[in-house]
């Protein structure tokens, strides 16, 4: 049995303006597994609903952002806590199994509080009491020193309140983190500490990781899994150096013809047209609009994730 179990995920925006309802189709009909210790990076264009995605594996789920289908399943030592239309228990596990870093550290770090009143509240909302040793040795562990305890986020720079959110999101050593974008707004050198701090805490802590990024240079030193999404749904997952290296799906050849290489001077082509709306996708495969080899199949019907290759699966009616 899997230790992650996404099926047949879908989950929508529910947006009220002026007296109309709107739906944004954020994520749709999304199915993959993932085992301990895996490290899936979730790649796409901004707007394909990455984000989305991970709220919902976190269960962050509210009155606009709905679960309309399918499931989220964790086993956990042999309990099990869901995510579906009908119930969200993994809210229980919140930061002790289950953690979460988003994009801003600005939108986690009250900017009112010193770092210290953070990391307590944290313990607090657990039941503890507030452990300085531990801080202090979690701290040093992310490369910090204990003086950020007693300064304002505002003190601090980009890197290190992005330092702090990551002791806060691993201080209870969680089996699972889901990190959305962690290294956004930072300058080249801090991205780079920040991934290979990740990348750290997972091979210390044995936890899964799901890195969202829309960079996918970034991705062959970190993961061994990959999915790309697009327009609301995965077209490509599997090993990370079997997709890499032999990519399938249309879009996922457009991405990686895209990185940059030292020496290749050669023109790069953008793909063409626009990224579909999500309030309005096209019907059949949501790529079809933008893809060259698409025809009247993929005009009318929607393909799904088929494994052609060893655990190597792709959402394209011309790779079946």
């Amino acid at each position: 049995m899997a230790f992650i179990s996404v099926n047949n995920l879908t989950a929508h925006y529910i947006l009220e303006r002026y007296g109309e309802r709107k739906t944004i189709h954020a994520v749709e009909d999304t199915t993959f597994s993932m085992n301990k210790r895996d490290f899936l990076a979730i790649v796409g264009e901004s707007g394909c609903g990455k984000s989305t995605l991970a709220k919902v594996l976190y269960g962050a789920v509210n009155s606009q952002l709905v679960v309309v289908n399918g499931t989220v399943t964790y086993q956990f030592e042999g309990s099990e806590y869901v995510v579906s239309p009908s119930k969200n228990t993994v809210r229980e596990i919140w930061w002790k199994k289950l953690s979460y870093i988003p994009q801003s550290s600005l939108g986690v770090l009250n900017p009112l509080r010193k770092v210290r009143y953070i990391f307590l509240d944290l313990f607090r909302s657990h039941g503890g009491d507030y452990d300085q040793q531990r801080v202090v040795e979690h701290l040093n562990a992310v490369g910090l020193s204990p003086r950020v305890l007693d300064m304002y986020p505002f003190e601090l720079s980009g890197g290190m309140r992005q330092r702090v959110v990551i002791a806060l999101a691993t201080l209870m050593k969680p089996q699972v983190i889901i990190a959305d974008e962690p290294t956004s707004a930072l300058d080249v050198v801090i991205q780079n500490e920040i991934l290979q701090l990740l990348k750290r805490i997972q091979s210390e802590t044995a936890s899964t990781l799901v890195l969202i990024t829309h960079d996918i240079s970034l991705v062959p030193a970190l993961a061994n899994k990959l999915m790309i999404m697009y327009c609301g749904s995965p077209v490509e997952f599997g090993e990370c150096r079997a997709v890499l290296s032999n990519p399938l799906h249309p879009y996922t050849k457009f991405l990686i013809s895209s990185i940059p290489r030292i020496g290749d001077k050669t023109m790069k082509r953008s793909i063409p047209g626009y990224p579909p709306d999500l309030s309005n996708p096209p019907p059949g495969c949501r790529f079809h609009p933008r893809c060259s080899f698409s025809d009247r199949l993929c005009e009318e019907k929607r393909p799904t994730l088929t494994l052609v290759e060893d655990d190597h699966y792709v959402a394209c009616w011309k790779c079946r």
